[in-house]
């Protein structure tokens, strides 16, 4: 009775631990304020509020607390030393990395910054001030790197678990500045959980484990107390050449490749603790190769929500809208409506209002394909279906996503509206006579029908100039 007892004091003194912390409470806020500015974002962009945020952030808290409970039972037999000052220094870090970028907000960024001052103190033996600093420099001086290190790379397996599952949930359609300076739509994705972590620490008071952790065996003689590290994990991706769901997938995967890597070297540190200096910076670096791998793609693709010459393709869907029904996705592109070709929004609503109470659809499929479906139309519905289209060239852009930090999460998101074409750019530089001229295309695209070449005849080949 007195163990279940001393049990459930542990408990409590741990919850109240996490509450009376201020990093979990402003990473929660983090959390909303992201997500509130998508929901600006998007009303800028589309004119539309595409999602509702309300469910995204009750999963987000959620998926977060069942992942620290996960981690902190592998921990706990795993074993950690940590004081409450490294506690705070890891928050506080976590939160001065945010202003640069959000998915610096990891703790193994975090773990990375506090290796660098554990050397620099290291160049400096005999300095020992008094006061708060000072407790915070001794427990600097005996900070548990293999133990920090090993937490870090189970958040990044869980991580890129719950980014594989996940990630197509909290993506958000955008639109950005393409390499050739027009509009191109793109997808955020953007998913961050705050994680709150409970651990087992030696103490000389409160119950005996009824086994030992791996690391540091006898240090777990006299018994354990439970305290609270709140942290971050989360990535921050976009994409514009493949569909949230194929990106998501390339991610975790080289995710779990370099966390896989980081296991073998969190087992060294944990034998010999002086690898772990070199296995922190070793960590970063693959981490950084992640992200970098995927922006080189990004760079060396061609984007895939452009205007194209079939039809007109569709950049995201509005949930429970009528194309939601009918099982159109992103990436696919509207061919026909009422058997009227499409190209743009314009000749879409044309199309609709042929037949305002029915419509009949040609799709194609990201692999071109057609396929042919068929609803009622009904007052209420999106006037677009519930489809949000891939951008033209008059469309505004947002700048800031592709360098998110918290100072944006404080304001309102920026849109701007780039030159109508980089023709009109270069014109403006060339002398006289030597202006570039766009090739003269038909407004919209002729389908040689037997009727069409019984009222016009053929079309003639323009003739070449000279």
């Amino acid at each position: 009775m007195n163990v279940l007892g001393e049990a459930l004091r542990m408990i409590g003194g741990a919850l109240g631990a996490l509450l009376t912390q201020p990093f979990y409470y402003i990473f929660l806020i983090g959390v909303l304020l992201h997500y509130r500015r998508q929901g600006i974002l998007e009303r800028k962009l589309f004119n539309i509020r595409i999602y509702v945020y309300a469910g995204r952030v009750l999963r987000t808290v959620v998926t977060g607390i069942i992942a620290g409970l996960l981690i902190s039972i592998v921990m706990a037999f795993i074993g950690i030393h940590i004081e409450t000052e490294i506690i705070w220094c890891i928050g506080i870090i976590l939160i001065l990395l945010s202003l640069f970028r959000l998915r610096y907000a990891h703790l193994t960024m975090a773990l990375a910054v506090l290796t660098i001052i554990y050397m620099v103190l290291l160049s400096f033996p005999s300095w020992q001030p008094t006061g708060v600093i000072g407790s915070f420099i001794s427990s600097i001086r005996h900070i548990d790197l293999p133990g920090l290190l090993a937490i870090s790379v189970l958040l990044q397996l869980i991580e890129a678990l719950l980014f594989r599952m996940q990630a197509l949930r909290f993506s958000s359609p955008v639109v950005i500045e393409g390499k050739r300076g027009k509009p191109v739509g793109a997808y955020a994705m953007e998913a961050f959980w705050p994680v709150p972590l409970w651990l087992f620490i030696p103490s000389v008071s409160g119950i005996v484990l009824p086994w030992t952790p791996l690391h540091g065996a006898q240090s777990w003689i006299d018994g354990v107390s439970l305290t609270a590290l709140p942290v971050m994990i989360g990535c921050s991706v976009l994409t514009q050449t493949h569909l949230p769901q194929a990106k998501a997938q390339r991610i975790a995967k080289r995710l779990v490749q370099s966390g896989l890597i980081m296991v073998v070297f969190a087992a060294l540190a944990l034998w010999w603790a002086p690898i772990a200096i070199p296995a922190v910076i070793i960590a970063v670096i693959l981490r950084e190769c992640v992200m970098y791998f995927s922006r080189r793609e990004e760079t060396e693709q061609s984007p895939l929500f452009i205007r194209g010459l079939r039809g007109i393709k569709i950049l995201d869907i509005i949930p429970y809208s009528p194309a939601a029904e009918l099982g159109i996705t992103a990436g696919e592109s509207m061919y026909k409506v009422n058997g009227q070709l499409i190209h743009d929004p314009q000749s879409l609503h044309a199309a609709l209002r042929i037949n305002p109470a029915f419509c009949k659809l040609e799709v194609l499929n990201v692999e071109g394909e057609s396929k042919f479906l068929q609803r009622a139309i009904y007052a209420g519905d999106h006037h677009q279906l519930g489809m949000i289209f891939a951008p033209d060239d008059q469309a505004v852009v947002s700048p800031d996503i592709q360098r998110l930090s918290a100072w944006h999460l404080l304001t309102k998101p920026r849109v701007q509206k780039l030159p109508s074409s980089y023709h009109e750019h270069s014109a403006l530089l060339l002398p006289e006579g030597e202006q570039v001229t766009e090739p003269e295309v038909p407004e919209e695209p002729i389908e040689l029908t037997p009727e069409y070449i019984e009222k016009h005849g053929l079309p003639k080949r323009p003739r070449r100039k000279s």
